[in-house]
């Protein structure tokens, strides 16, 4: 081999070997900040992705409640339970009932060592709204009392409210009932015999605007 040929194949071993050593001297290490601003560049992505995700399927969720509100205002469902609404209002009345007739009850059972005066209340037509009562037994009143709303319901189904309930002496007296309401401006007064030793029981009812009156005691029956 001459010296040129030799020559010219160092050059070319030479260069093969040194192509490598280039490209991979070319190649510099990833810069940590770099990498680190490129993830929280993908975090933020991610996150804002999530948000937006969340926000449609919210919408989506108020969308079907909605929907299904007005399909059962529209169906036989929200009939179904308005009547039930309805069953258990009138089951309740029906125990208001039952527990006035029970008290009854009860006081005939006693007999007591005082006279004992109750005056009851019940409306035959009820106004709507509440209704307010003030009372004077012997002239002197015992307080005003507002019914609620839930009251007057309640006297509708046929109850009888309690508006007082106490010991008076042996004697005669006198009450007055005054009741107002929504296009209800009535009263009356009545005058209780002596009853030594009896529950006395006083009744007013509003009937037809007007108030008629009863009165009787533990030991007679009910009118």
């Amino acid at each position: 081999m001459s010296t040129p040929q030799y020559l010219s194949r160092l050059v070319v071993v030479a260069a093969i070997i040194a192509a490598p050593l280039g490209a991979h001297a070319q190649q510099k290490p990833a810069d940590p900040a770099k990498q680190l601003k490129s993830l929280q560049e993908q975090l933020d992505l991610t996150r804002k992705q999530r948000l937006e995700l969340e926000a449609r399927l919210e919408k989506e969720l108020a969308a079907e409640i909605a929907q299904r509100a007005q399909m059962l205002a529209m169906g036989g469902e929200m009939g179904a339970l308005q009547r039930l609404e309805q069953l258990l209002d009138s089951a309740q009345m029906r125990l208001l009932v039952q527990r006035d007739r029970i008290r009854l009850l009860d006081d005939a059972a006693r007999t007591p060592g005082a006279s004992i005066l109750v005056v009851l209340l019940r409306m035959e037509a009820v106004p709507s709204g509440e209704v307010g009562t003030s009372m004077l037994i012997d002239g002197q009143p015992t307080g005003t009392h507002t019914l609620s709303v839930e009251d007057v319901r309640t006297l509708a189904a046929g109850a009888a409210q309690e508006m007082y309930r106490g010991e008076v002496p042996p004697s005669g007296h006198k009450v007055v009932l005054q009741v107002a309401g929504k296009g209800l401006n009535t009263g009356a007064t009545i005058d209780v015999p002596p009853a030594p030793k009896q529950i006395t029981y006083v009744e007013f009812t509003v009937r037809n605007g007007a108030m008629v009156t009863a009165t009787w005691t533990s030991g007679a029956s009910s009118p």
